[in-house]
């Protein structure tokens, strides 16, 4: 807007100096009288006066209406922005995930109900303080690293984190980035956490399942070969004894020449 302004003065200052310049030397050539010039002047006068106010008037109400222009532009990034910081309050408070924000010294500036849950703060409580006002001190230390090096590296990074809570210990899915400005100065990081605990156990009941399935098929294919070894061995002494074999072992034909 400085720049609209000194065209505005510019443009006034030009057109004033050629006005005087040539309106001078016209009125000397055309006016001999003395009586005549003065009324000349004067009629030049209100000219001018009359010519650089509908100037004025022209380039001020340009740079007038620039100036409502951005001041609507502004209005309405403003409520844009209003709204999405709107949309995502709601989208944070009806959340079942963990959704928190952090400055640059790891103190919460936004913490959801779904976080101060496993807190076991209320919401309020919390904005202001840091991981250890609200986790064990080596848990709180591990959050508080990762924090200090999603800043550092500008990544956003996914982990899996066990927590203390007062509904005990629960093992999150946490995805963190750094929050930035307009100008894209980091000022803090975001937060992202959902309660995988039943997941987590669910793998870990499903692990101790296939297990101990493992190991009852390994023991069952063990006493099955016993118990072809030892049909091997009774049909062996059925043959010395000139007998036919008790046992069919046809099965076996092109493993180990069994028949």
């Amino acid at each position: 807007m400085s720049r609209d302004a000194l065209w505005v003065a510019v443009v006034y200052a030009v057109f004033a100096g050629v006005w005087i310049l040539l309106s001078d030397r016209a009125m000397g050539l055309l006016f001999r009288d003395p009586e005549a010039l003065v009324q000349a002047s004067m009629a030049k006068g209100w000219f001018f006066v009359a010519v650089t106010s509908l100037l004025l008037f022209v380039l001020v109400r340009r740079l007038v209406c620039q100036l409502q222009a951005a001041h609507r532009r502004e209005l309405a990034e403003a409520e844009g922005r209003q709204r999405a910081s709107q949309i995502l309050a709601a989208i944070a408070a009806g959340s079942n995930d963990a959704i928190f924000a952090k400055d640059v010294e790891g103190r919460y500036l936004m913490v959801n109900e779904a976080a101060a849950h496993f807190m076991g703060q209320p919401a309020d409580a919390m904005v202001g303080k840091d991981d250890m006002s609200a986790f064990p001190q080596e848990q709180a230390s591990v959050l508080m690293t990762i924090d200090r090096r999603v800043r550092a590296t500008g990544r956003t990074e996914t982990n899996e984190e066990r927590l203390d809570t007062p509904q005990g210990e629960r093992v999150f899915l946490a995805t963190k980035g750094p929050l930035r400005d307009l100008s894209g100065r980091t000022f803090g990081t975001f937060g992202i956490s959902r309660d995988i605990t039943d997941r987590v156990a669910s793998h870990a009941e499903l692990a101790a399942r296939n297990a101990e399935l493992e190991r009852f098929d390994r023991a069952s294919v063990g006493r099955e070969l016993e118990m072809i070894e030892m049909k091997k061995r009774i049909n062996a002494m059925a043959v010395e004894l000139g007998r036919e074999p008790p046992y069919r072992l046809d099965f076996l034909a092109g493993v180990d020449g069994q028949s």
